[in-house]
């Protein structure tokens, strides 16, 4: 205890960074502290040990109801009965201030608000009927139905999933809708007016953390970031798996034994048309592809976003509904092919290239030109050149002194010039040269260390 014991002068360093939304700091556990006299507009949720009564819930409800750019909402998480509790300390104020004070209202708003989000997702989810899923028995019935419901609203052949553009998919409709519900709830759900609503609310949360587990899995793919409600989201649904001892595992929820690359056949698309959830089934072999290509091209960077454009396109024409679900796992399968092709791609050459020669390889041959007049037997002498450039001039302090950068980028560039590459002394050829080199240069520095 003595270690976390803090001078006031230290204590006050601590408050200002959580003012700051930009610093690393992102969660502060006190003991009877900050309730009162401080101010934090980022505050997003605060946790309570114990039931708070009176003024001093409605100080503390106070810490995470500051507006501030970004931020729709706050959250209070405590012990039962919060929102009865609540009320009463709202009838302390007199009846001026009641009138004035938007907290009971907003209570009995959220309830009102819950029934009205619960009513549109039951219409919106008219096609499926996920009751029945969870009645017919079974193991794991909850989790089955979530995976289920889940493949209904991602999958391209539900209906109100194909839309003009300019309107919402039924897939974004949900994620909206499940996300109001979510906030709504946290501010009514311990109501006993709800308590018949708790196992459908309950429910359509569990979809929707499945949802962000594949709307990470898509965004990955695409090499886009994740936004900060979809990774929140994916650690709930983490910390829940783990606390249930249920294992998190896509292949699983799309009702498929996960393959290994060589499984990947024509006799096994056949057997994947029967999965019970056939489009987690496409998303579910996408992560295995992203996976194993990635592993295939050893940061090559010209294969891997190769492999990855190509397993877009796949899945965004099956979106589109220009591939059916046959063709996409006939397409995918294929593709898998050659990604097991991978390793033995060196061997063209002799002697055979390493993967890091491979990739610079790859990268000085995207030149049409240096392919026609040098030919790939040059190219390959170039590309043994550059990694011997990267051995001799990276060094451990590479990624923090930008002389050290500098010097790589010069001696690389006077090798492609000693060669005469490109002929057509394209930019972009060059450059995507440097680029190759920037994504091994850690990994040469970190083998100095």
């Amino acid at each position: 205890m003595v270690d976390h014991v803090r001078r006031d002068s230290q204590n006050a360093a601590i408050k200002q960074r959580l003012r700051e939304v930009d610093d690393e700091l992102e969660i502060v556990i006190v003991k009877d502290m900050m309730l009162t006299g401080y101010d934090s507009p980022p505050l997003h949720t605060l946790y309570l040990d114990r039931p708070l009564k009176g003024a001093l819930l409605m100080q503390t409800l106070a810490r995470v109801n500051r507006t501030f750019r970004g931020k729709e909402d706050g959250l209070l998480v405590a012990y039962a009965p919060l929102a009865d509790n609540l009320r009463k300390a709202l009838s302390e104020y007199t009846q001026a201030d009641r009138a004035h004070k938007p907290l009971g209202r907003s209570i009995d708003e959220a309830a009102a608000l819950t029934q009205q989000l619960v009513e549109a997702i039951r219409e919106l989810l008219t096609g499926y009927d996920w009751k029945a899923n969870l009645n017919a028995g079974g193991t794991r019935p909850f989790l089955r139905a979530a995976y289920a419901t889940t493949n209904y609203v991602r999958s391209p052949a539900t209906a109100g999933n194909q839309v003009p553009d300019g309107q919402e998919s039924l897939a974004v409709r949900f994620r909206k809708l499940s996300g109001q519900l979510a906030r709504a709830w946290a501010i009514c759900g311990g109501t006993e007016t709800l308590a018949h609503l708790h196992p459908e609310v309950r429910f359509y949360e569990e979809v929707r953390v499945w949802m962000a587990k594949f709307d990470v899995e898509e965004r990955q793919s695409r090499g886009e970031p994740i936004p900060e409600e979809i990774q929140r989201l994916l650690s709930q649904l983490i910390a829940e798996s783990t606390a249930s001892g249920e294992v998190l595992d896509i292949y699983d929820a799309a009702g498929m034994p996960k393959p290994a690359l060589s499984d990947l056949n024509p006799d096994f698309a056949a057997r994947t048309q029967q999965a019970s959830n056939p489009h987690l089934a496409i998303e579910a072999l996408r992560k295995l592809l992203n996976e194993e290509s990635a592993k295939a091209t050893h940061g090559n960077v010209v294969r891997q976003r190769a492999f990855s454009e190509r397993i877009a396109e796949l899945i965004t024409k099956y979106t589109n509904q220009q591939l059916t679900y046959a063709q996409v796992i006939a397409e995918l399968v294929e593709l898998a092919k050659e990604v097991a092709a991978e390793a033995s791609r060196d061997s063209r050459f002799t002697p055979p290239l390493s993967p890091d020669e491979l990739a610079f390889f790859d990268a000085v041959a995207q030149n049409e030109s240096a392919v026609v007049e040098q030919g790939e037997g040059i190219l390959a002498d170039i590309a043994r050149e550059l990694v011997a450039v990267m051995r001799r001039d990276v060094r451990t302090d590479w990624t923090v002194r930008d002389d050290v950068r500098a010097k790589l980028r010069s001696s690389i560039k006077r090798l492609l010039v000693k060669h005469g590459y490109p002929p057509d002394k394209q930019p972009a050829a060059i450059k995507l040269v440097l680029e190759q080199m920037e994504s091994m240069a850690p990994r040469y520095a970190a083998n100095r260390s």
